[in-house]
């Protein structure tokens, strides 16, 4: 991926005072209108990463892609024996017990509730984006936030958001320069699946077990700290 000074980030529109309402209704039409709001401030995108610029050839290539095979390519296990982080990765990411949901999470009502919920006291910024879920958001923008990280591809970080829209309830509602905030509203409760959600995240996002502040998260330590949490919080170096 090359980094560009400036892109077309999406032909993105920018509501003059937005708000959680006019969120929430964007948000819950987004899968009919084709275009979907994310929290972000313009000055956000001033870098962006390429992808494809056409709306249907990027979600074209965003559904070729299983985000499940996106994440096992990504993952960084079995550690080797220099590893600092006290708990030995295992060679693959620990799969919990899969049971189907009886409606896909990423269109149940109470999914875009808990992400109008966690905009309560809304950023100034709301940029409404051509995509129809926010899964495909930031790849629609070119968000330049994982520029720093040998997976800059932007169909593949979609591809991992799709599928947690299905499995978790988990919708993308907030991005800056390098962070991501996602709302879940299916949050991981049992051993096995709060286990499998930590390494999806340390796949995903390799500062999630490293935050650079002098800890480290053991695979189990941060397992524990998502256990029912109701949003999820990346950050890119």
């Amino acid at each position: 991926m090359t980094l560009t000074a400036t892109g077309p980030a999406g032909s993105p529109h920018f509501p003059d005072d937005p708000d959680p309402v006019l969120y929430g209704r964007l948000l819950r039409r987004a899968h009919v209108t084709g275009r979907c709001p994310v929290w972000i401030h313009p000055d956000d995108l001033e870098h962006t990463l390429d992808r494809p610029t056409d709306p249907r050839a990027l979600a074209e290539a965003i559904d070729a892609l299983d985000g499940r095979d996106v994440l096992d390519r990504w993952w960084p296990g079995p550690c080797s024996s220099e590893c600092p982080c006290g708990e030995a990765l295992p060679a693959a990411i620990p799969q919990a017990t899969a049971v189907a949901p009886e409606t896909d999470p990423a269109r149940r009502l109470d999914t875009f509730d808990a992400a109008v919920e966690l905009v309560e006291c809304p950023p100034r910024s709301l940029a409404v984006v051509d995509a129809y879920r926010p899964a495909d958001t930031p790849a629609a923008l070119g968000w330049a936030g994982i520029c720093n990280y040998p997976h800059q591809d932007l169909v593949s970080l979609a591809a991992v958001l799709r599928y947690w829209e299905s499995r978790w309830g988990a919708l993308v509602v907030f991005m800056s320069r390098s962070r991501m905030e996602l709302s879940v509203a299916r949050p991981p409760m049992y051993d096995d699946e709060c286990e499998q959600a930590a390494a999806e995240h340390i796949a995903f996002c390799p500062d999630q077990q490293d935050p650079q502040n002098g800890d480290y998260y053991t695979l189990s330590r941060y397992a524990g700290m998502i256990r029912g949490a109701r949003s999820w919080h990346f950050w890119w170096d």
